[in-house]
């Protein structure tokens, strides 16, 4: 049985985007061409039922071409639904799941694991891990806890970097937009001409968006440093310039702090047992006497 057709908002969105898409655009020479025949056509013209009906078809016509750019037809409908039988009759595995969860990929800002998404973005993966490399040579990181912090830090400076390679990929789909939108014209006047000027250089200069990510990348990478600093002061230190700390920045703290008190315990504790194996390798009187104190308590003989 084939499944039934459901008008999602997604899809109402997609025919609505559609629609705005193929709009009729009166330019001047349009106009110019459409005063010019109704002034030669308004001398000798008379109105007739046979030229009203043509007129009232055309009109219908037109508004047709220039609103309704898709139209669900019988064989749209069909190809539809073998679209989603085949998209439910696909196996779901791993791998497929791992294949699309980057279908939509396009800057790479905000994905959730960097690593996975440098061979897609064409990134250089041993460029990346010399990336970090330097930062572990610099800051010099002590324990895991400080290893997950320094990882933070590279990979938002790594996302910022992917930010100037997306300002350029942005610019450019804005210059199509704004230069496919504009009529192409056989001759421009003054006013047209600064019209176009002003709409290109305002493309340009428009900033808010890149500046918007920007921030928030600075604001990440100097939360992760005062997470540093603070690990290496036992949260006295204070450092910061543009970001404030959250209740989800305190949270991970304590978490880093309590996994840093861990490893320190367990490196102490593999200290002491490794003296005291070594102080019984050496033996000595204080280690004869200390044997014997021990095997008098548990009731050991020798």
């Amino acid at each position: 049985m084939r499944p039934r057709y459901t008008f999602t908002p997604a899809r109402r969105r997609a025919l609505d985007a559609a629609r705005k898409k193929r709009t009729f655009r009166m330019t001047r020479d349009k106009l110019a061409a459409l005063r010019k025949a109704t002034e030669a056509n308004r001398r000798n013209f008379r109105l007739t039922p046979a030229r009203l009906r043509a007129m009232s078809i055309n009109a219908r016509k037109m508004q047709r071409a220039s609103v309704e750019k898709f139209r669900m037809t019988e064989a749209r409908r069909q190809a539809n639904a073998r679209n989603i039988r085949k998209a439910q009759a696909a196996p779901r595995t791993p791998e497929s799941r791992l294949r699309s969860r980057f279908n939509h990929l396009q800057h790479g800002l905000q994905a959730r694991s960097l690593e996975e998404t440098i061979e897609r973005m064409g990134e250089d993966p041993k460029g990346f891990q010399e990336h970090v490399e330097r930062f572990r040579r610099v800051f010099v990181p002590r324990g895991a806890a400080e290893e997950e912090v320094l990882r933070s830090i590279a990979e938002a400076v790594w996302r910022r970097l992917r930010l100037f390679h997306g300002q350029a990929c942005w610019e450019g789909k804005l210059l199509k937009q704004i230069f496919e939108r504009s009529p192409a014209l056989s001759q421009l006047d003054l006013e047209e001409t600064r019209a176009r000027a002003h709409l290109l250089l305002i493309a340009l200069t428009d900033r808010d968006r890149f500046f918007e990510y920007d921030q928030a990348l600075i604001a990440n990478v100097e939360r992760e440093l005062r997470m540093l600093l603070r690990l290496r002061s036992d949260g006295k230190a204070s450092f910061g310039l543009y970001s404030r700390d959250s209740q989800k920045t305190w949270q991970r703290y304590a978490r880093l702090r309590r996994e840093l008190e861990a490893e320190r315990r367990a490196v102490e504790e593999e200290e002491k047992r490794i003296g005291l194996l070594e102080r019984l390798q050496e033996g000595g009187a204080e280690v004869e006497a200390t044997i014997a104190r021990v095997r008098a308590k548990m009731g050991w003989r020798p």
